[in-house]
C-alpha cells in the first residue's frame, strides 16, 4: 500500500496537535464570546492594555504576533519570546500618549537551555498631575493629585518542537486615581507555529490576552459624609459610595507572516493580523518591513475600523552588523487624527 511507505514523524504530528488545540481554545472562546450578541462598547476597565508597545511591531500597523522577535513580545505574544536569539535580552520603550499622558515599557527574557524562556515586563501609563475640581470650584482648587495605570507580568514559554512554541503569562493589573484604586489579575496565552511553506517563511500566531478577574474601586476618596436634608440638627452620616466591577479587556488576536525576501543584502516581511475585543468591532492590521544588509529597516502599515488612527511608519537601526554592538534602536511615528502625532523609541540590548 501507499501509506506503508510514508515516513511517519512523530514531531510533525506533536507540533500539528498543539497547534489545533491552541487554535480550537481561542477561536472557541471568541466564538462564545460573539455568540452572545451583546454589545459591550464601553464596558472594560484597564484600557491601557490596548496600548500597544514597541517602535517595531507598532510601525507594521500593531500586525505583530507572528513578527516580533524582542523582549516586546511579552506584550503582543509571549510564545515568541522563544524566537530570541540571544540568552539575555532587554527592551525599553517610551511613547507620549493622549491628552498629555505618557505610555512606558519595560522588558527582560532569559533564555535557558533545555528549560525554556522565561520573561518579566512592566507597562506604566502615566496621566500627570490633574488639578481638583469640585461643584463650586469649576476652576479648581489650587490642589492636585495623580493617576496611574501599570501591569507587571511573569512569562514562561517554551519551544516544543523545532517549528512550534507556546507560552504563558499571568499579570497582575493595578489603576490609581487619587486615593481610590482597583486591581485584577491576567492571564495571557499565545503559540506560534513556523510553516514549510515558502522556504520556511510563513509564520502563523494566535493569542488570548486578559482573560482574568474583574476590576473594583475602592480606598479613602470612596468614604463621604452624607447630610440629611432637611434636618435642623444639620445632622451628617458616614457613609462609603460603591462601585460595579468591570471587566478588563478580553483581545483575540490571529495573525500570519512570510518573509518573500530574505538574505543577506534585502529581506522584505509582510505581516497580517485578526483584532477581536468583548468591547468593539473587529478590526485588521497589516504591515510590512523593509530591510537592508540586516541593518537598516524601513517599516510601514494601515490599521481598518479604527476610528482615528490608520497608517503608521517607523525606521529601524541594528547595529551588531555597523559597530559590533548588540543594539537595536527602532522608532514610530503614529498620526492619530484629531488627537496628533506621537513618537516613539524603543532600545534594546542583547547580552
Amino acid at each position: 500500500m501507499w501509506f506503508n511507505k510514508m515516513h511517519f514523524d512523530k514531531g510533525i504530528l506533536i507540533k500539528s496537535i498543539y497547534l489545533s488545540s491552541v487554535l480550537w481554545l481561542l477561536c472557541g472562546l471568541h466564538i462564545n464570546t460573539n455568540a452572545q450578541e451583546v454589545d459591550y462598547s464601553g464596558t472594560s476597565a484597564a484600557n491601557f492594555l490596548k496600548i500597544g508597545v514597541g517602535a517595531r511591531p507598532m510601525a507594521m500597523g500593531d500586525a505583530a504576533i507572528s513578527t516580533v522577535d524582542d523582549p516586546t513580545a511579552l506584550y503582543w505574544n509571549v510564545a515568541a519570546i522563544t524566537r530570541i536569539k540571544k540568552n539575555i535580552s532587554f527592551a525599553f520603550s517610551t511613547m507620549n500618549w493622549l491628552v498629555d499622558t505618557r505610555n512606558s515599557y519595560i522588558a527582560s527574557v532569559f533564555k535557558f537551555e533545555g528549560i525554556g524562556s522565561i520573561g518579566a515586563d512592566l507597562q506604566f501609563l502615566d496621566y500627570g498631575r490633574i488639578e481638583e475640581t469640585t461643584v463650586y470650584n469649576q476652576k479648581g482648587t489650587g490642589r492636585f493629585f495623580s493617576a496611574s495605570d501599570f501591569a507587571f507580568g511573569l512569562s514562561y514559554a517554551r519551544q516544543l518542537t523545532d517549528r512550534f512554541s507556546f507560552g504563558i503569562k499571568i499579570k497582575y493589573i493595578r489603576e490609581n486615581i487619587a486615593n481610590a484604586s482597583a486591581d485584577a489579575f491576567g492571564i495571557d496565552v499565545g503559540a506560534v507555529f513556523l510553516t514549510s511553506f515558502f522556504n520556511n517563511n510563513l509564520r502563523l500566531a494566535a493569542t488570548l490576552s486578559n482573560f482574568g478577574s474583574k476590576m473594583k474601586f475602592g480606598g479613602r476618596d470612596l468614604s463621604i459624609i452624607y447630610s440629611v436634608p432637611g434636618n435642623p440638627s444639620g445632622k451628617q452620616i458616614p457613609a462609603e459610595l460603591t462601585t460595579l466591577d468591570w471587566e478588563i479587556p478580553l483581545l483575540f488576536r490571529f495573525g500570519i507572516s512570510n518573509y518573500f525576501i530574505n538574505n543577506n543584502d534585502w529581506s522584505l516581511l509582510v505581516s497580517y493580523d485578526i483584532l477581536d475585543s468583548r468591547d468593539y468591532d473587529v478590526r485588521h492590521n497589516v504591515g510590512a518591513e523593509l530591510g537592508y544588509a540586516k541593518s537598516f529597516f524601513l517599516r510601514g502599515g494601515y490599521k481598518f475600523n479604527y476610528d482615528e488612527v490608520t497608517y503608521t511608519f517607523g525606521l529601524g537601526i541594528d547595529f551588531e552588523n555597523i559597530i559590533n554592538t548588540k543594539l537595536v534602536l527602532d522608532y514610530l511615528f503614529l498620526n492619530y487624527g484629531v488627537f496628533g502625532n506621537f513618537n516613539q523609541f524603543t532600545l534594546r540590548i542583547d547580552l
